[in-house]
């Protein structure tokens, strides 16, 4: 905890005590304590009891608590709060003011006075503790779902490369040309990777352009130009999200794709608003290929858990597999 913050509280706890015993002397319940020369005395004196006894629970006796010993911190408590508060009136008897330590009722209240001050001082040293210990464990979370969320990028890079790289060979003595452009294609693509990934969140106009350099890589192996559809709205461009996020679900829809009668075989949409950003996916597989199931996938699970962690209880992912279509329709609510 900031020491700010620890002057902060016991600032308001001594401003706290003093009101209140400013208020509790005006009761007047030690004998002649309303004079002006007994008054100021009994008051500092008052003040110098409070806060030995705070800070001895504070510093010393909140240990024992700690260690989980609560019956004997409890016996510590009564017995230093019966010990302190006769000390403290046999001080004042034979210092500042005359008072009768037989007096029952002056006793019973000044020891259950000392017991509150007592348990304030563990209670504002218990605060604090967790406090600390609250702020540590969030920084813990925090550098454990960072290192998480970095393995997790490195394992979809890889995944991207090796299907990339095996569709520029298939062209490389096909097609030299589409070959060459794909390599630039992929440079640009490997730039954006190395570079702009590196941050939590990118402007969603980076990341469609890198889909659309992905989808244009992968067109390149079918004869027919209606294979694809991507459609997005110009809304999408000021949204910012985390990068490569939604490429997983690309990357499936085009592994597993099988054409059928219906064009396109692969349909992407992606639209956003003010406040939501809606990602859909489709495409048709051949359900006699056994490598369609594929919703516990390493990629995918990957997305779900990053989506948990960057997103949590923003976002719904809805992943459908009926007759040959499959389907990936996400919704994240922005801030």
């Amino acid at each position: 905890m900031k020491i700010l913050l620890k002057i902060l509280i016991h600032a308001i706890f001594w401003l706290v005590f003093l009101l209140f015993n400013y208020v509790f002397n005006s009761a007047n319940i030690f004998p002649d304590s309303s004079s002006t020369q007994n008054t100021i005395p009994l008051y500092s004196a008052k003040i110098v009891w409070a806060v030995f006894t705070f800070y001895l629970f504070y510093w010393l006796i909140i240990r024992i608590f700690e260690k989980r010993r609560f019956i004997k911190y409890l016996a510590i408590s009564v017995f230093l709060s019966v010990i302190i508060t006769i000390s403290f009136l046999i001080v004042l008897n034979f210092t500042f003011i005359s008072v009768n330590a037989s007096d029952y009722k002056l006793a019973v209240l000044a020891m259950i006075g000392t017991f509150i001050i007592a348990q304030c001082g563990s209670l504002v040293k218990g605060f604090e503790s967790w406090f600390s210990n609250m702020q540590l464990r969030v920084e813990l979370e925090n550098l454990n779902l960072r290192n998480e969320l970095e393995l997790l990028k490195a394992q979809i890079n890889p995944h991207f490369l090796f299907n990339t790289l095996n569709n520029i060979d298939s062209l490389i003595f096909k097609s030299p040309d589409k070959a060459s452009k794909a390599l630039i294609t992929l440079s640009e693509m490997l730039r954006y990777m190395t570079y702009d990934t590196k941050q939590d969140f990118v402007r969603l106009e980076k990341e469609i352009d890198y889909i659309q350099s992905y989808i244009l890589l992968q067109k390149m192996r079918f004869k027919d130009q209606g294979y694809v559809s991507f459609e997005y709205n110009d809304k999408c461009k000021e949204v910012e999200i985390a990068p490569v996020l939604l490429l997983v679900f690309i990357e499936n829809s085009f592994k597993y794709s099988f054409k059928i009668d219906k064009l396109p075989v692969i349909d992407i949409k992606l639209f956003c608003t003010d406040n939501e950003l809606s990602f859909y996916c489709k495409n048709y597989f051949n359900p006699g290929n056994a490598l369609h199931e594929r919703t516990g996938g390493v990629g995918l699970a990957n997305v779900k858990r990053r989506l948990e962690i960057l997103y949590p209880n923003r976002h719904i992912l809805t992943i459908s597999s009926e007759n040959s279509t499959f389907i990936v329709d996400l919704k994240i609510k922005l801030l």
